[in-house]
């Protein structure tokens, strides 16, 4: 089956995988470095284990800081040129990691992939709604997902690998070569995705009615107010990850292996939703998931009063397991959810959408895993607190999504 837009097409799996590549950039730069953080904090003489923690946030925040910008920009000149742009960023930015002499500066080097990454992230979103909608384009989401989630299961690994070969430069090599790749296959294969027709001119005028027009969309910035939520207390556990398992559990060999097979878990949830979204639809199923994620996290809270702050190792990973099968059950349905009212203006929604949810769970996340202090109890309120406010933010909107079969939109042909 074939995908046509702009008189290009694309085969469907095709596009399904190069998104996913795209997609998976952001967890290629996090999850093959989490491995060799205390040996880049050591090799810049610091000693602090909470600073290791802004190796992942600094790349987060620049993430997060330029997303508002590239939607509008691929509103008027397309989407192809927008991802291009940022993979050239993203590829400066790992040679500048390369030859960076100081700790402030590796980090606002790790900032500027962050920002490099955030454009071919933001722009998976308007492509993705440019060929797909509504349940239709859930289903999509949780296919690249399912992709994507092989890398935060051999990242880890493979980062390992590369430390027992050499220095951790190995893997700022791997970020070069990622991103050149990305780029040949995007810049050869990928089709302009938004119709000439639809191409809007970047006008103020323009610009304040698009904005407006998200921003007073209940449902797109309350699932985007989910999404970062939801997200942030993820994003405390994989700050810390590292420290829970090397420091806390005194298991650092084992590491690499327990974090790619939580990474399963979230992969499976992603199977799972893309084979019944369409059957259920998007808000049912995140409404039922985050049920059963606040559930898990009560049973997780009585486990760490009953332990003292610190459960045994596989009772941990046995709630971490459970809760990242909720939140991929709910991640891809709750941005398909944001962007369903969006159409029309799909590049500033997406921008907007990742913004609010990427600076929610960067900042979020952040604050929580640095009261990171000899026991669980941050990451565990985290993921409780977190999974509480989404619940209660969905269940108030369940109704605002009608129950209907949304067809593929994209034109196709088959061969």
């Amino acid at each position: 089956m074939k995908l046509k837009k702009n008189q290009q097409q694309i085969y469907y799996f095709e596009l399904i995988v190069l998104l996913a590549m795209l997609s998976s950039l952001g967890a290629l730069t996090i999850d093959l470095q989490l491995p060799a953080m205390p040996e880049i904090l050591a090799s810049f003489g610091l000693q602090e284990a909470n600073l290791q923690q802004w190796i992942v946030s600094a790349y987060m925040l620049g993430f997060a800081s330029v997303q508002i910008f590239y939607g509008p920009i691929s509103d008027s000149v397309g989407r192809k040129p927008v991802v291009l742009f940022g993979l050239v960023i993203y590829i400066g930015a790992s040679f500048w990691l390369l030859v960076a002499d100081d700790y402030w500066v590796f980090l606002l080097a790790r900032g500027l992939q962050g920002v490099g990454a955030a454009a071919a992230r933001i722009m998976i979103n308007a492509i993705t709604r440019d060929f797909f909608m509504g349940d239709e384009m859930a289903k999509v989401t949780s296919l690249i997902m399912l992709i994507f989630i092989l890398v935060p299961v051999f990242a880890p690994t493979l980062g390992s690998l590369m430390l027992w070969l050499g220095h951790w430069h190995l893997i700022l090599y791997v970020f070069l070569g990622f991103g050149m790749a990305a780029f040949l296959w995007t810049w050869l294969r990928l089709p302009e995705s938004l119709a000439a027709h639809h191409k809007k001119p970047l006008r103020w005028a323009r610009l304040k009615t698009s904005f407006v027009h998200v921003v007073t969309e209940p449902l797109a910035i309350v699932f985007a107010l989910v999404s970062g939520v939801i997200f942030s207390g993820f994003m405390a556990y994989l700050n810390s990850a590292e420290q829970i398992f090397a420091d806390l559990y005194g298991v650092p060999e084992k590491f690499p292996y327990i974090f790619g097979l939580l990474a399963l878990f979230f992969g499976l949830a992603a199977f799972v939703n893309s084979r019944i979204v369409m059957r259920f639809g998007a808000m049912r199923v995140t409404l039922y998931a985050l049920m059963a994620l606040v559930s898990i996290n009560m049973i997780h809270l009585a486990m760490m009063y009953f332990y003292g702050g610190l459960p045994p190792l596989g009772v941990f990973v046995l709630a971490v397991a459970l809760i990242n099968m909720c939140v991929g059950l709910v991640f891809g349905n709750v941005m398909a959810i944001a962007m369903m009212p969006l159409g029309e203006v799909a590049g500033m929604g997406a921008s907007i959408i990742g913004s609010i949810s990427t600076f929610l769970a960067a900042v979020i996340g952040i604050a929580i895993s640095q009261q990171l202090d000899g026991n669980l109890w941050p990451i565990a309120l985290g993921f409780a607190v977190t999974a509480l406010v989404s619940l209660g933010l969905v269940y108030r909107f369940k109704n605002a999504v009608p129950n209907r079969r949304n067809l593929d939109t994209a034109v196709i042909t088959n061969e």
